[in-house]
């Protein structure tokens, strides 16, 4: 099949000059490709020369053909006519090619094929697989067979059922099955006479993926037919033995074929049912004989899914209520020790490994799996795993409770039998496990190990020497998840207890002791109520507890070499904890501060960042709640350097925490000092408002409500700033219109003036909506929903009287106008407090009197009648709350949790639901109104009905 043209020629130059590696050779052998492409004997010339020529242009030609085979499987049919003469030689002669070639060309070559099968096979190449058939019985020929065969039906796990589909799945079983099976029996004896083994693993290994990719779909009459010949021989290659040298290739055999057996119990279980009890034995013989190491992995995994899937069988009950030790001791308990892997990540990773210890985030390790397969084995066999978990808790008593692994062991067994139900945030709190287990393990096992703790660190003694640091760190665990368990009233004494730990130098002791010790401060009051949020501790007088932990976040931190979240989260939690208590120590708080500040411009990362300034937040929120100035000023006076210097490095995310910081200290203070003086007329350029530094907005404005408090605003200072922010059409605006407005009634007609002029121009500028106009579209209805929230703060602020006045100085009709341009918003609008606030003003609107015209007034009134209907089919869709913008990258503006408190003064409104019942209830009962609102044309049966009943529950 020799092609005698200029091409060839054509071709030889390319490829040599691609091979020669500069750049300049590169690019003139690609145009001189692309110049070749289109003729129709190019995929043939590429075939006859890689066969022809030597190797690194013959491998230039392999990967050109799968190349040009790649793009053929998207041909349409005229392309695909067009060079079906070619494409037809070529099947004819590649899998031969394919079958005597070597790596690197079988590689191209098996990927081309794949191509045009993916297009060609069956109806264009119905041999395909009768060629490769053929191939399976000869012994120098039949691993790369394999191989291809499993590439071409890898397809059949991943591909939706269809018809051509299964279609192509019964002419490769039909063809194949009879050689596959004989290929099964010939390999075992193989293996079993030690002969090739490494060979005959990797044989062995792809034949299992093959029956896999076969059986995946559905099971084809061949393999039913022989359903006991193929389960044997999975049988036997679970039962085979290791030889040494070869382990590793066995193990992954064996994994291969647990996922067979697998894949047949769970979709076949009907033909599969008789088999199940022998292969659960086989398995877990297995899994007995397994390592830790990670070649075994696979087969593990595969058998802790296998019996999680067999566990919720109702016919299997029996079965595992005799054999649920066995099941237990051979699966789980192996899996639940500590790896070499979770050591080493003790030691180098703390982050990673206290994530996995406290969140479980390995969602697929082998002590994940375990875990998964454990819970559901007690939730079905609750009281066997009762009576399992005490003998072992008995024998480690007896044993004098030696023993690091077996204790870690049962404290894992203990927790991830009782977990049904977690959080990370408020611990267990549906315990399945027995509480005679659960407090069991901790009266007589953990206590005792506590109370020699407690002495060492009387004594100060080393605890390390004597309980080694992750033992420890699994001390902590129990006490993290169990803390809804153990009396509360030794909580305190415990948290003090774990506190010590964090002095440790291991840095993940140190972090899980901090995490644990503020778990346990920060139970909450009812943990099963989740609309209950109050702490336990808040109202129970723990401080002198509370202030020896805190004594030892100063130590910890001071010893630090960089921030680490979990001290810092601690020692927030505890200044809110202690409240006025601070006072006591406050020298020593300024000191700690100045710490953290001077480690901020050491290294910077956003999380600890924020934390250090919700520390700082915290702290002066305290001295504003007891109005003690003089703390304050002593703790300014100790930072007010170090937060000047980095508002001067003018970092945007540490820039809008200094100045919220500031608002802080301002609130506290009689008068704004000469420095904060001097930082306000700076905020007041106007270049400090431009569109780059938008991000920093909502601190200058956070800023200017406590440095402008009890003065006069600067009004054209402001007034400028406003329309420059109205201008750039960022959100902003709300917040400073609603100080502006809050600050005099007289600001209300400015504001209002200048946000209606910039609205103005958006509805004459906006564009035509299209699909490329979506974003843009969607952003402008994003700023008039901000308008409607600054006309809804005005009502709040003064009465919907005023809102009408003001709006009706600018123009008769505005409000009436831009209600009815953005009925969208009133039918769509979802978010709970921005609907709370626009439906109680539209309300108030629309039942106050005359204001409407009786048209605009029937839109209005449909388009809330729609949005409540919405509520009604779609509730989720309206629980979302307005969280001020938050945002927690260093892209925006995070509100310190101290400010938001503080500058969320609006009053809480009742359900805007009934509120626009009643009002509309109190309209409608006049006589006069029910002749002239037509109801019945208004809104729709199931509307109407809504109304009704919403009218009725009021």
């Amino acid at each position: 099949m020799i092609v005698t043209s200029n091409i060839v020629n054509d071709l030889n130059t390319a490829f040599q000059l691609i091979n020669m590696g500069t750049n300049d050779k590169i690019r003139q052998g690609e145009q001189l490709l692309q110049q070749i492409r289109g003729d129709i004997q190019y995929p043939k010339v590429l075939f006859d020369y890689f066969q022809a020529y030597e190797i690194s242009l013959g491998l230039r030609a392999a990967i050109e053909l799968k190349l040009w085979f790649k793009e053929y499987r998207n041909f349409d049919d005229y392309q695909a006519q067009y060079v079906q003469n070619v494409v037809q030689t070529i099947k004819q002669h590649i899998i031969r090619a394919y079958i005597v070639s070597e790596a690197p060309l079988i590689h191209q070559l098996k990927d081309a094929i794949v191509y045009v099968a993916s297009r060609d096979f069956p109806t264009q190449w119905p041999t395909l697989m009768a060629d490769l058939n053929q191939y399976l019985t000869h012994p120098d020929y039949v691993y790369k067979t394999l191989k291809l065969i499993y590439k071409l039906t890898e397809k059949y796990v991943y591909q939706s059922r269809s018809d051509p589909l299964y279609e192509e799945i019964i002419i490769t079983c039909d063809t194949i099955h009879h050689n596959l099976l004989l290929l099964a029996k010939s390999l075992i004896q193989q293996i079993e006479a030690l002969q090739n083994l490494q060979l005959s693993y990797e044989i062995l290994k792809t034949l299992l993926k093959v029956f896999y990719n076969l059986n995946f779909q559905d099971l084809h009459p061949h393999f039913e037919d022989n359903l006991q010949s193929w389960m044997e021989f999975m049988k036997v290659v679970l039962r085979l033995q290791p030889v040494q040298g070869v382990e590793q290739f066995l193990f992954k055999c064996k994994g291969e074929a647990l996922r067979c057996v697998l894949l047949y119990a769970m979709k076949y279980r009907d033909d599969f049912g008789d088999l199940i009890q022998v292969f659960s034995s086989e398995i877990w013989n297995v899994c007995t004989q397994t390592s830790t190491g990670r070649d075994s992995d696979k087969i593990v995994l595969c058998a802790l899914r296998y019996f999680k899937t067999l566990i919720a069988w109702q016919d299997m009950k029996t079965f595992f209520e005799q054999n649920i030790k066995i099941l237990i001791e051979s699966l789980i308990i192996r899996n639940l020790s500590l790896s070499k892997d979770e050591i080493g990540m003790f030691s180098d990773e703390p982050q990673e490994f206290i994530e996995k210890f406290f969140e479980q985030s390995d969602l697929e390790s082998r002590r994940a799996q375990a875990v998964e397969l454990f819970k559901t084995v007690t939730k079905h066999f609750n009281q066997q795993v009762n009576v399992i978990i005490q003998e072992y808790l008995q024998a480690y008593i007896q044993s004098g409770m030696n023993g690091i692994d077996n204790e870690i062991i049962l404290i894992n067994l203990i927790i991830e039998a009782s977990t049904s139900s977690f959080t990370s945030k408020d611990g267990t709190i549906d315990i399945i496990l027995s509480q005679e287990n659960v407090l069991g393990f901790y009266t007589h096992c953990l206590k005792p190990k506590l109370g020699q703790i407690f002495e060492l660190q009387q004594q100060n003694q080393s605890v390390e020497q004597k309980f080694t640091p992750i033992q420890l760190a699994f001390y902590c665990r129990y006490l993290f998840y169990f803390r809804n368990v153990i009396d509360k009233v030794e909580l305190p004494t415990l948290a003090t207890l774990v506190s010590k730990l964090q002095l440790s130098k291991k840095t993940t002791l140190s972090n899980i002791a901090c995490y644990t010790a503020y778990s346990l401060i920060n139970v909450r009051q009812d943990v099963k109520n989740y609309a209950n949020h109050q702490l336990y501790f808040e109202n129970v007088n723990i401080s002198s507890y509370l202030q020896l932990i805190l004594t030892d976040c100063y130590n910890n931190i001071k010893q630090q070499q960089k921030l680490e979240t979990y001290s810092l989260k601690l020692t927030n939690s505890l200044i809110t904890l202690l409240k006025q208590e601070i006072f006591n120590a406050i020298a020593a708080l300024c000191n700690l501060l100045q710490d953290l500040l001077k480690n901020i411009k050491l290294e910077y990362e956003f999380q600890n960042v924020h934390l250090v300034f919700e520390i700082i937040a915290s702290v002066v929120d305290v001295c504003i709640i007891a109005k003690n100035s003089e703390a304050a000023n002593q703790l300014q006076q100790s930072i007010l350097n170090q937060l000047d210097e980095l508002l001067r490095e003018n970092k945007g995310d540490v820039t809008n925490f200094v100045l919220q910081i500031y608002s802080l200290f301002l609130q506290v203070q009689t008068n704004a000092s000469t420095y904060y003086q001097n930082l306000l007329q700076n905020f007041l350029e106007i270049q400090n408002w431009n569109e780059s530094n938008s991000s920093l907005f909502q601190a200058y404005i956070i800023f200017f409500q406590f440095g402008f408090q009890g003065t006069n605003l600067p009004t054209t200072q402001l007034q400028a700033i406003l329309k420059s922010i109205v201008s750039h059409s960022t959100s902003s605006y709300t917040e400073l219109s609603k100080f502006l407005i809050k600050s005099n009634s007289q600001w209300t007609n400015i504001v209002l003036t200048i946000i209606f002029e910039q609205y103005q121009i958006q509805q004459q500028t906006q564009p035509q909506i299209s699909s490329k106009s979506k974003a843009t579209h969607l952003s402008q209805k994003l700023i008039n929903k901000e308008v409607f929230l600054l006309l809804a703060h005005v009502f709040t602020f003064y009465g919907v009287e005023v809102l009408i006045n003001e709006c009706s100085k600018i123009s008769s009709q505005l409000l009436e106008s831009f209600l009815i341009n953005e009925l969208g918003i009133i039918k769509s609008i979802s978010q709970r407090n921005e609907r709370k606030l626009i439906f109680t003003m539209l309300s108030a609107i629309l039942f106050s009197g005359q204001f409407l015209t009786q048209q605009s007034w029937n839109l209005i009134f449909q388009a809330m009648v729609e949005n409540i209907t919405l509520k009604k089919r779609n509730p989720l869709k309206f629980m979302g709350r307005v969280t001020d913008r938050e945002v927690t990258s260093s892209s925006g503006f995070q509100p310190l949790k101290p400010v938001i408190a503080r500058n969320t003064s609006e009053k809480l409104l009742n359900d805007e639901d009934k509120l626009f019942s009643a009002q509309f209830k109190t309209y409608y009962s006049n006589p006069i109104v029910q002749q002239q609102l037509p109801i019945q044309q208004l809104l729709n049966q199931q509307q109407q009905e809504l109304l009704s009943n919403l009218i009725q529950s009021v």
